[in-house]
């Protein structure tokens, strides 16, 4: 963080995790301040284990708290029945040393201590009890009962159990109880059956007790009896209450209690919460047990606070980390909640385990610990106390647009520029399943978490780029259509034609796509729940490919939520942009050679050839653009029919389709004479580039090529088809799809401000205005989980350099052909003409061919 002003954080709570947090960000250069809502930092009489996973944590950030001096390192651990009697020696010593730390048991007073010496001269600002948190774009503010406040850059919640800074979050919660109350006391003893080090569990009928070696002479216990919550909530008994539970028990258990003074005893509730799957907003997040309250059984509740701390610490230490908290905080979360969840579900597991009160459930319990071979209790053991490795920095993107990128945007912001993608669920859904799917998908790609900062007009020397966002989720908007609804089947339709086609995402904010469903009940003629999903994506980050695998995964992660899997957060890499990862041969000199060879040619071929556009039939401005569509398909039947035509005829299905929409603007034109046309199509090049892209990666990987095809009015269609078909292998063969990428590096503009005259000559005199973007055959899964899918397909927005746009895939054995247009350049009634022609010419061209057959 050298070489700009640290980031403040404030700190609410200066239990374990609030003292171990301020430790590790002074560590890492962050600014701190403790707020403590009791008047005095008083431990209470209570021990606790610091296990070697929190050392271990620690340690990479260069923190030894010198444990072993103030407490005592565990040597062993016994599980014992209530008269003292062997059930099982755990290896954990040996597990301790196998990660390389020592698990160290000592008084919450003496861990206090420690993490305040290291703390150094850190504020710590007593009778602060939080009441209000106010965020805003800057940072945020505390403000306290006694009217004193705080503003910082980012705010921690680590108060505990009764975490203000997680209501405020949150809201009102219910506990969980556990149904026991819980004793604790520390006190100078020893016994002859002890040793050193000891650590030892006591298991009798619905009650445990713990007695731990915590150094110095002094010994921690702990002991826990079911009883009704109204009773362990506010336990008010008596030291001869504890006493007689425990009578008959070994001597040594009865002996501590003995003699530990009853005003040196304290009862506590044993309860924790659900777990919490969002910890934090913008910049405030949570910490130890405000984010995740766990049983004791574990004795991992202070590890967990701590390791909380050190992968915070190191979050906010990642470069550009600090530019964009709200993000590194969202990081944080993801980070930690996998592992913080897990330790939870087993605390709560086995403490109703450990817990038992009938004979059956004490036998499993007890011969579960007795019989579990040496091997499989090491394992768990090594697991709980392996502290995860400080993970790799998080993926972002943070970069300026390439030339590629920066014409997307630019043409997006004269009119919208995005693809829609859909598919339809049959069955059960709930909304809260696709949200949580949405975050995991939002977690996996760079691209999903980024905004695009830059001046709006175009002002020069403010050029722009990607920047992360935190803290935005994907929009998810909600339809819901009556099951009696006429028009219920083409919903879908109405909601692209009118809200995702026009509607621009907020490039400024992000993230850079939003998502709809749009859900019809069963009901009479509909004995199960449709829904039709629809991912928008901004063409900076996303392709027809791109698109389509996204709403794959999203469906795929919700099939994974809803069978109560933990969704990995993990993120795939951050690539750079598409110009720096083409092959060595289209870079430099030897790609400005290609690109040089492509521009003389396609010049050479339109002064010669003179092909013809759509033409408009009004001038729109790019400010006053929208796009419209006309959904169109193929039925199985005429798929199968085109697909053995094109074989007949040696062309492809994309060959037939675009010479079919080139007739079809023809004739809508009035052709009578043999005319050049030229119409584009995306070709895409992921497995080309230097390293390959996998199609499950976010990003815009086509590359327009254009064909200049003749048509002549009266012949058959094939001909033009293989004509377009050969003339794409051409450029394929020649690489003209890589070196069209360098174009705009080349010969485009050379900042945002001089754009406005080359989009001017592209929509005006470009190379064309015509366009299919067919992606072939995609094979989307016919089920996903639970749910049957189908009508899987994409539309596209058209913006500059588009009249009429064309997408088409063949998914779930069907051929969806949709076609965009700018409505006003053409008309809705003629862009339904040029569509409805384009499928009677593929058709007629077919069902002659099946007549030729005949």
């Amino acid at each position: 963080m050298t070489g700009r002003q640290p980031a403040k954080a404030l700190v609410i709570g200066a239990g374990i995790g609030g003292l171990a947090c301020a430790v590790a960000l002074r560590r890492v250069g962050v600014d701190v301040e403790v707020y403590e809502r009791a008047t005095e930092l008083r431990a209470a009489g209570s021990g606790l284990s610091v296990m070697s996973n929190a050392v271990n944590a620690l340690a990479t950030l260069g923190i030894d708290l010198g444990l072993d001096k103030r407490g005592q390192v565990a040597e062993s651990f016994l599980v014992l029945d209530q008269l003292g009697g062997g059930i099982r020696d755990l290896p954990f010593k040996e597990i301790c040393d196998k990660v390389g730390a020592p698990s160290v048991c000592l008084s919450r007073s003496d861990l206090q201590e420690a993490l305040l010496d290291a703390a150094g001269g850190v504020p710590l600002h007593l009778g602060a009890t939080a009441t209000g948190v106010e965020a805003d774009g800057d940072g945020v503010t505390v403000r306290f009962a006694d009217g004193r406040s705080a503003r910082g850059d980012l705010l921690i919640g680590a108060d505990g159990f009764h975490s203000a800074v997680r209501a405020h979050l949150v809201g009102p919660e219910a506990s969980e109880d556990s149904g026991y109350v819980c004793w604790l006391g520390i006190v100078p003893f020893d016994h002859p059956v002890l040793t050193p080090g000891a650590v030892r569990h006591y298991w009798g009928s619905g009650q445990r007790f713990g007695l731990i070696d915590i150094g110095h002479g002094r010994y921690y216990w702990w002991g826990t009896k079911n009883m009704p919550a109204a009773r362990s909530h506010a336990w008010d008994g008596t030291k001869d209450e504890i006493t007689e539970a425990y009578a008959g028990w070994a001597d040594e258990v009865r002996a501590v209690i003995e003699a530990t003074p009853p005003e040196d005893i304290l009862a506590v509730p044993s309860r924790d919460r659900a777990f919490l799957e969002r910890w934090g907003d913008g910049p405030v997040t949570l910490l130890g047990d405000a984010a995740h309250p766990m049983l004791t059984t574990l004795g991992q509740g202070s590890a967990m606070a701590i390791e909380d701390a050190v992968v915070l610490a190191h979050t906010l230490a990642e470069p550009g980390a600090c530019e964009d908290l709200p993000l590194a905080l969202r990081t944080y979360e993801d980070r930690r909640r996998d592992r913080t969840r897990a330790m939870v579900a087993a605390s709560r597991s086995m403490s109703d385990l450990e817990q038992a009160d009938t004979p059956g459930l004490r036998k499993v319990r007890d011969d579960y610990f007795r019989l579990t071979p040496r091997e499989e209790l090491a394992r768990q053991n090594e697991e709980a106390l392996t502290f995860p490795a400080v993970p790799d920095p998080e993926p972002r993107v943070r970069r300026p647009l390439s030339p590629l990128e920066r014409w997307y945007w630019t043409a997006d912001r004269a009119s919208s520029l995005s693809g829609v993608f859909r598919a339809r669920l049959h069955g059960p859904l709930p909304v809260p399943l696709l949200r949580g799917a949405l975050d995991a998908l939002q977690a996996r790609h760079p691209l999903l978490r980024v905004a695009v900062t830059g001046a709006a007009d175009g002002t020069a020397g403010v050029e722009p780029a990607f920047r992360p966002v935190g803290g935005r989720p994907i929009p998810l908007r909600q339809v819901t259509v009556s099951p009696t609804d006429p028009a219920a089947d083409t919903r879908w339709e109405r909601e692209v034609d009118e809200h995702e086609l026009v509607e621009r995402i907020d490039w400024r904010e992000g993230p850079l796509v939003r998502a709809v469903v749009i859900t019809r009940e069963a009901g009479p003629g509909h004995p199960e729940d449709v829904h039709d999903l629809l991912l928008t994506a901004s063409h900076c980050i996303a392709d027809g490919m791109t698109g389509l695998s996204m709403m794959r995964q999203w469906i795929e992660l919700a099939a994974r939520l809803g069978d109560g899997e933990a969704l990995p957060r993990t993120s795939l890499r951050a690539l750079p942009a598409t110009e720096d990862l083409l092959p060595r041969r289209h870079r430099g000199a030897e790609g400005a050679a290609a690109l040089t060879a492509l521009m003389e040619r396609d010049q050479e071929e339109t002064e010669r050839l003179r092909p013809r556009r759509v033409v408009p039939s009004d001038p729109v401005p790019f400010g006053e653009r929208r796009t419209r569509m006309v959904h169109r398909s193929l039925t199985a039947e005429q798929l199968e029919l085109l697909v053995r035509a094109c074989r007949r005829h040696g062309t492809t299905v994309h060959g037939a389709l675009a010479a079919a929409m080139v007739t079809a603007v023809a004739r809508e034109a009035g052709t009578s004479e043999p005319a050049y046309f030229s119409i584009g199509s995306p070709v895409d090049f992921r497995g080309e580039l230097d390293p390959a892209v996998s199609y499950d990666e976010a990003g815009s990987y086509a590359a327009t090529l254009p064909s200049r095809v003749l048509y002549r009015p009266g012949t058959p269609l094939w001909p033009m088809a293989g004509a377009i078909g050969r003339d794409l292998v051409a450029r394929r063969e020649r690489e003209e799809h890589l070196s069209v990428i360098n174009l705009l590096g080349r010969a485009g503009p050379k900042s945002s401000a001089d754009y406005e005259p080359f989009m001017r000559y592209m929509d005006e005199q470009g190379p064309l205005n015509l366009c299919l973007s067919n992606l072939g055959r995609y094979d989307f899964p016919a089920r996903i989980g639970p749910w049957r899918v189908s009508d899987t397909q994409l539309v596209a927005a058209v913006s500059v350099t588009g009249a009429v746009v064309a997408t088409a895939n063949t998914s779930h054995g069907r051929l969806a052909w949709n076609f965009s247009y700018v409505d006003g350049i053409v008309p809705a009634d003629r862009a339904r003409r040029i569509a409805d022609e384009s499928v009677r010419t593929v058709l007629s061209a077919i069902h002659c061919t099946e007549g030729e057959n005949r």
